[in-house]
C-alpha cells in the first residue's frame, strides 16, 4: 500500500488523509483530533462552514493540516460536488469515517413515522454513507487501498419501536458495511463499522436526560456508566490503521456490555 505512507507506532496514520462526516462536534471532532495525533492530515464535512473553520483551525493548533468542506451529506448532489473537489484539490482519501448521523424525536408507535421523517433519517443515515463510500471506495480501490470506518450504534440490533426508522437504518447500515467490505476486500480496502451504545453526545441527551430511560440502560450495562467520544474515536482509529488489517466486515461493539 505505497500510496498511504509509512506509518510508525507512535504516528500510524503518518502520511495518510481521512475525510470525517460530522466532524464539527460530538464523536466526529473526538476522531478528527484523534487522527491528527496519529498523524493523519484531515478533511472534516458537516453542513455550516463557519462552524468547520472554527473546528479546524482549532485542529491545526495540533500540529496538523485540516480542511473544512461544508456538504449535506444526505444530498446525493452535495456529495458528487464534495468529491469533486476533493478531486480537484488533489485530496486522495485513505480512510473515511462515516460518522454523520441524525436520530429523529420519538414517536409514540411506529404508525406514527411520517414520510417526510422516514425520508431525512434513511437520507443522512444510510444514503450519505452509501453513496459517498461508493464514491471514496471506488478512488481507493483504484489506489491499491484504504479504509472505511462507519459509525453504528446498538440500536440496529436492539428493537425500539418509538425511533423504527433510525433503528432500522443503522441495521442497514450494518448489512452495507460487510456488503461492501466484500465488493471492495480484493482491491485492498477494509470495510468496517464501530456499534456505539449511549454516548455522552448532543445525540445521547435524549436518554442521558430521561431519567426513566437512563435507568432502563443502566439496567442491561455491565459498566453501568455512558461512552464517551474519545473511547469510540481509540476505536476508529484502530480500523483505521494497519492494527487491524486482517479485519473487514466487523462490527465492532463499543457498549459498555449492552449486547453482551
Amino acid at each position: 500500500m505505497e500510496a498511504l505512507g509509512t506509518p510508525t507506532l507512535a504516528m500510524p496514520l503518518a502520511g495518510r488523509r481521512a475525510l470525517i462526516t460530522g466532524g464539527s462536534r460530538g464523536i466526529g471532532l473526538a476522531i478528527a483530533e484523534r487522527f491528527i495525533e496519529a498523524g493523519a492530515e484531515v478533511v472534516i464535512v458537516s453542513r455550516k462552514q463557519d462552524q468547520l473553520d472554527a473546528v479546524a483551525a482549532q485542529l491545526r493548533t495540533r500540529g496538523g493540516k485540516a480542511h473544512a468542506i461544508a456538504a449535506h451529506v444526505g444530498k446525493l448532489d452535495e456529495i458528487r460536488a464534495l468529491v469533486a473537489r476533493l478531486d480537484t484539490e488533489g485530496l486522495a482519501i485513505d480512510v473515511l469515517v462515516n460518522n454523520a448521523g441524525i436520530s429523529p424525536p420519538h414517536v409514540e408507535s411506529m404508525v406514527d413515522t411520517t414520510e417526510a421523517l422516514w425520508d431525512k433519517v434513511m437520507d443522512v443515515n444510510l444514503k450519505g454513507p452509501f453513496f459517498l463510500t461508493a464514491e471514496i471506495g471506488r478512488r481507493m480501490a483504484a489506489r491499491g487501498g484504504g479504509s472505511v470506518v462507519n459509525i453504528s450504534t446498538t440500536s440496529a440490533l436492539m428493537a425500539q419501536p418509538e425511533i423504527a426508522a433510525y433503528c432500522i437504518s443503522k441495521a442497514a447500515l450494518n448489512a452495507m458495511t460487510r456488503c461492501f467490505a466484500r465488493e471492495l476486500g480484493p482491491q485492498g480496502v477494509r470495510v468496517n463499522a464501530i456499534s456505539c451504545g449511549v454516548i455522552k453526545t448532543a445525540m445521547g441527551d435524549h436518554t442521558l436526560n430521561d431519567p426513566q430511560r437512563y435507568a432502563d440502560m443502566m439496567k442491561i450495562n455491565p459498566l453501568k456508566r455512558v461512552g464517551y467520544p474519545e473511547e469510540v474515536a481509540a476505536t476508529a482509529l484502530y480500523l483505521a490503521s494497519d492494527a487491524s488489517s486482517y479485519s473487514t466486515g466487523i462490527i465492532l461493539q463499543v457498549d459498555g456490555g449492552v449486547l453482551a
